[in-house]
């Protein structure tokens, strides 16, 4: 099994089956982040995405969403997991072999577990410039996964988002 990155909308992966897809992932797909806007016909809301699916069913395993935050130094991210998680640990986020930030996940719906934060400059500079957002979290067994989330793009589609 292999894990796609391309976009669509699917739902979300058991965690014994994404932790399997992520310990055998070999082959990837890269596609470049992209930018959602919503809006109310007066206000627009944009995003930078970015998401992970399993090759053969399509199904989400990962979402990284940016946004811009009221300082123009920092982005607010949210990272949508799979369900299953070990909830008591943080998950970690670095860029490629940078130091590592941990981060509570703060809750899980039906759809998944959810870590919100804001990217400092630091962080945000070396996702423009990084090729991974590697995100470790740990399964209900205690055992780390890393999934590793392209940068391509990236700095394009979060400057879309904050015009």
């Amino acid at each position: 099994m292999t894990v796609s990155r391309r976009a669509a909308t699917v739902p979300g992966l058991t965690v014994l089956g994404l932790l399997m897809l992520a310990a055998l992932a070999t082959a990837q797909d890269v596609a470049a982040w992209r930018v959602e806007c919503t809006g109310d016909g007066k206000t627009l809301d944009c995003r930078a995405v970015q998401q992970l699916f399993q090759r053969d069913t399509r199904q989400l395993v990962l979402s990284v969403l940016a946004r811009k935050s009221t300082d123009p130094k920092t982005a607010l991210l949210q990272i949508q997991m799979p369900l299953g998680l070990n909830l008591t640990e943080p998950i970690q986020i670095k860029v490629d072999n940078g130091a590592a930030e941990k981060h509570p996940i703060q809750t899980c719906t039906n759809t998944g577990c959810f870590a919100s934060l804001t990217a400092n400059e630091r962080m945000l500079n070396a996702m423009r410039g990084g090729t991974d957002l590697k995100i470790t979290f740990q399964d209900a067994n205690k055992k780390a996964v890393e999934l590793a989330v392209p940068l391509l793009g990236f700095g394009l589609a979060f400057d879309k988002v904050r015009t």
